[in-house]
């Protein structure tokens, strides 16, 4: 009788399951084929420490789904392969663990769910990149009270894991500790019992700061004057934002630069207006001693009150410096 590929795929699983029901009764008797009926896996972990001279079951994996206890307990005391020496963690490819496991558990291999990678480490502990967060959160965020407005942080780029030699050992975060908005590179220092310092490793998170800033409520052209009419405050994140924003204050200022609306008004965006503008007419004083002449000179730069200004004398056309006196005079000196 010809099958169909469901029946064929139906009689597969049975036999594989069947399979399986066989092995684990000729290795631990019949108590564990019933076991086998729920659906459960065993999760292998990607790092792990070990205690012994051999690597057990428990210490690498972790039952998911409802696998009754007492199964659980049998399995977790099963020796696999030999432990690394201490102090020396190893890695394990996917495809070894595969291998090791097919060798020490046979078809009990195939309900387990694999890593790319297994890093074991005998004695001592590891912390899990969870673990290194709570590090970085609990000694930054004193600092957070620092930052303008409403800060946090985010997008933590951390080791996803670090090995610690014994219970002593500690991880700390080195300072300083100064936050910014922005992205914020970190060092992790593995400190020993005495304070020296083990090894350090380099991380990265990054801070948002939340603030209302000065924008354009409409957009502005270049050399225009900045009045109040012209200015929005609206919530930013500094941490976006490409310089120091304008404080609102000061002035009076013109734009340097294009500025759409709803956009950041930046520091570097302004500058004073002038109070001698490059093309204006104004008048040159010319003083030596008890000697004092005027000319009418034409102002070749923008100037403010005290700065030295190119000019050029109207009647002579000759060019020459100037410091600026008030809007409509410059001496020449």
């Amino acid at each position: 009788m010809q099958l169909a590929p469901q029946q064929k795929s139906a009689c597969r699983g049975v036999l594989e399951r069947a399979l399986l029901v066989l092995f684990l009764v000729l290795a631990s008797g019949t108590a564990w084929a019933a076991d086998l009926d729920g659906n459960w896996r065993l999760k292998i972990k990607d790092v792990a420490v070990v205690a012994g001279p051999s690597v057990k079951l428990g210490e690498i994996a972790e039952p998911v789904g409802p696998v009754p206890p007492d199964t659980w307990k049998k399995l977790a005391a099963t020796e696999l392969w030999p432990s690394p020496p201490e102090g020396r963690p190893m890695s394990m490819a996917r495809a070894r663990v595969q291998q090791g496991m097919a060798a020490y558990l046979g078809e009990l291999s195939s309900l387990c769910v694999y890593p790319a990678t297994l890093t074991l480490q005998r004695g001592g502990l590891v912390l899990g990149e969870d673990a290194l967060r709570s590090v970085v959160v609990k000694a930054l965020t004193p600092h957070l009270g620092a930052l303008p407005g409403e800060s946090s942080m985010q997008d933590f780029r951390l080791p996803q894991h670090i090995f610690l030699s014994h219970a002593g050992q500690q991880v700390d975060l080195e300072g300083p500790l100064a936050l910014y908005p922005g992205r914020v590179s970190l060092r992790l220092a593995v400190k020993d019992l005495d304070g020296s310092v083990v090894r350090r490793l380099t991380g990265s998170v990054f801070v948002d700061s939340w603030v209302e800033v000065p924008c354009a409520s409409s957009p502005l052209n270049r050399d225009e004057t900045l009045g109040p009419e012209r200015v929005t405050f609206v919530r930013k994140n500094l941490a976006h934002l490409k310089g120091e924003p304008w404080n609102g204050r000061g002035g009076p200022w013109r734009v340097m630069r294009p500025i759409g609306g709803g956009q950041p008004i930046l520091q570097t965006d302004l500058s004073v207006v002038p109070m001698v503008k490059k093309g204006s007419t104004i008048t040159m004083l010319y003083e030596t001693g008890n000697l004092r002449l005027t000319a009418a000179g034409e102002a070749l730069s923008d100037g403010a009150s005290g700065e030295s200004i190119v000019v050029r004398n109207l009647h002579s056309k000759k060019q020459t410096r100037a410091v600026v006196r008030d809007a409509l005079t410059v001496v020449v000196r």
